[in-house]
């Protein structure tokens, strides 16, 4: 069930990439490989959240809340507030901005507010 959802979110964030820019095949096999460490297949939701502008960057984990268009995610790389991110998860992928990033041991907790999304979308999901 896990690898099924985070092969849908390979394969989404292979598509969002091509529009922007070209990522190597062998960068994206990186992010889901850290992807699958950094969660257990029967319970988490993978996420994967990806700068927009400035330094590429990727921090991938797991969903920790859902609530409307806010989310809070535990990632491995810390994501500096109020940048502008895509947040992929299995079922979209979404803009967001980043509004809180704390350090919890070696990982992170980061909330974002989803600028890009569609109620009813969040509806079929709860």
């Amino acid at each position: 069930m896990f690898e099924t959802r985070a092969a849908a979110l390979f394969r989404d964030l292979r598509i969002e990439m091509r529009s922007r820019r070209r990522i190597p095949d062998s960068q994206l096999q990186k992010l889901v490989n850290r992807l699958l460490r950094s969660n257990r297949p029967e319970t988490d939701t993978p996420v994967i959240i990806s700068t927009i502008g400035g330094d590429y960057r990727s921090s991938v984990g797991r969903l920790l809340e859902r609530v409307g268009g806010r989310v809070l995610a535990l990632v491995d790389i810390p994501v500096e507030r109020e940048r502008e991110v895509t947040v992929f998860l299995p079922e979209n992928a979404y803009v967001g901005e980043i509004v809180s990033c704390v350090a919890k041991g070696k990982q992170f907790t980061v909330e974002l507010v989803l600028i890009q999304y569609r109620e009813t979308e969040l509806d079929a999901f709860n």
